[in-house]
């Protein structure tokens, strides 16, 4: 592009900005900047034009309109090499500019802290975006600078090689336009709520997403892999979890602590769940931790090597105490007692992460890639409480069989389907989960139960298609059972459990994960 010479700057975070100003007038830089970034410079006292004495008019209907003039965007979008621009420049008494310095009004913060409609619409920037647009595309001849992360390898540059290389003004000019994006994202966003659009009826999906950190590589070796943060999701966010102790977190990882937090939340007892590749292998409740996390692991102590960890408590030293011999890739939770982080930092593998946020479940969306689109779902369940269940057979379950019923439903909305889980005073007995048929559920269950499943009750995430369900869970000593109908088959099942003697119930309301 060139000697630098120009810079035209116009900010609303001034974060920076007066080393940065400084350093650009050092290297001989004449500076331009709008009204409220030129009186942020005096008072720092350094050197700088107003813009009005470009233009000759200062900004108008209350600030909304200050850089959107022909000879800003003409001395910023003017190709020096080509002799009609510079006839043009000559004609308006325009003057290029060489280097663009440029964040936008505070859009996300002012929705972030609920300010009004009007509020919120006068803090969408206009002319801010206008001009990195037009400087991100003139990157040939141009400097953009959008971020005030960007300030210090700028300076470096520049004072190491008076330029900037053109590598580095397309870095910026990707930045610039990743930015205007972003900014527009969250503006289409927000108006679709305030037009009233749900989640899943929004006529336009947009994402912007800056990158958390890159990943080692996905599920397996061969894929590549990165982790995005998502800024209009930041309860109990992954990627703004403090991470205590431990490796570098890689995808899988990511993937089961999304999992473990999931069903986590769910409960408001305390609560310890075990996950394995993303299906939940061992859940309790208790009114101690420890006890909570022992019964849990100890429901499929064979699946839980390698697994992670959940408690939607402080994690207490009487708790990892428990975990003595036991290999957990992670642990999450809202807190650690200083103790038990002192013991479990003695384990150099294990990460730790204590997310930031309010333990509760909170409806949001899910997108899955498929070819050719994506699907868009709403991740809000229903809760079921004991008077929606309607008992469809002559035996009727205990209260103890419905508390029970409604714990391993809890659970089973987090497995795969197809799902039942076995269970027995608030903590599972066995879970079958990711069957191609139900039944193959029910037995997968009743297997990994190793003669425990006897008393138990059970939960299915869907009707049962055939009686053969029954029987296998008949036979196992299943004490009641979940499931939410629906089957042309219903009648057939029911005469099955009533010929077992088993209470049975339908929830009405089905839980598939595929």
């Amino acid at each position: 592009m060139g000697e630098v010479r120009r810079a035209l700057l116009s900010v609303s975070n001034k974060e920076g900005l007066a080393d940065f100003a400084k350093g650009l007038y050092d290297l001989g830089f004449e500076l331009t900047a709008s009204e409220g970034t030129a009186s942020f410079l005096r008072a720092q006292r350094i050197p700088v034009r107003n813009l009005e004495e470009v233009t000759g008019i200062g900004s108008i209907l209350g600030g909304r309109v200050k850089t959107l003039h022909p000879k800003v965007h003409a001395g910023i979008l003017a190709i020096p090499t080509n002799a009609q621009h510079a006839k043009d420049l000559a004609a308006i008494g325009a003057e290029r500019f060489d280097l663009v310095v440029v964040n936008l009004y505070p859009f996300e913060a002012t929705v972030a802290q609920g300010a009004s409609t009007e509020a919120t619409i006068e803090n969408i920037d206009i002319g801010g975006v206008a001009l990195l647009r037009s400087a991100a595309k003139n990157a040939e001849h141009v400097a953009v600078v959008s971020n005030p992360r960007q300030y210090p390898d700028v300076l470096d540059e520049l004072r190491r090689t008076g330029d900037l290389s053109r590598q580095t003004r397309d870095r910026l000019a990707l930045a610039a336009f990743a930015r205007t994006s972003e900014y527009d994202a969250q503006i289409t966003n927000w108006w679709q709520h305030v037009a009233g659009y749900e989640v899943t009826t929004e006529p336009y999906l947009r994402m912007a997403l800056d990158k958390a950190q890159d990943l080692r590589y996905g599920e397996n070796p061969y894929q590549k892999a990165a982790f995005y943060r998502n800024e209009d999701d930041r309860n109990l966010s992954l990627a703004d979890a403090e991470k205590l102790h431990g490796k570098e977190l890689s995808f899988n990882n990511l993937l089961d602590f999304d999992a473990a937090l999931a069903l986590a939340v769910d409960f408001r007892d305390p609560v310890a769940v075990i996950i394995k590749h993303g299906n939940p292998s061992g859940v309790a409740v208790r009114d101690r931790l420890a006890e909570a996390y022992a019964v849990a692991y100890a429901a499929d102590s064979k699946a839980a090597y390698g697994c992670v960890a959940a408690f939607n408590r402080t994690v207490d030293l009487d708790t990892v105490k428990g975990m003595k011999g036991h290999f957990i890739e992670g642990i999450i939770a809202p807190d650690f007692a200083p103790d038990a982080l002192e013991r479990l930092r003695k384990r150099e593998n294990i990460r730790l992460l204590r997310p930031r946020g309010t333990w509760e479940p909170r409806p949001s969306w899910h997108v899955i890639h498929i070819r050719g689109g994506f699907l868009v779902q709403t991740t809000g369940a229903p809760t079921l409480a004991p008077e929606e269940l309607k008992v469809v057979t002559k035996a009727r379950p205990t209260d103890d069989q419905v508390r029970d019923l409604l714990f391993a439903t809890a659970v089973c909305k987090h497995a795969k389907s197809n799902a039942v889980v076995l269970a027995k005073d608030r903590a599972t007995v066995a879970i079958g989960a990711g069957q191609v048929s139900r039944v193959d559920a029910v037995r997968l269950a009743v297997m990994k139960a190793q003669g425990h499943a006897a008393g138990s009750v059970l939960s299915s995430d869907a009707f049962f298609p055939f009686r053969d369900g029954i029987d296998e869970a008949a036979k196992a000593g299943v004490a009641a059972i979940l499931q939410p109908g629906g089957s042309i088959r219903d009648p057939e099942v029911v005469d099955a459990a009533n010929e077992h003697g088993i209470p049975m119930v339908f929830s009405g309301v089905r839980f598939f994960k595929h």
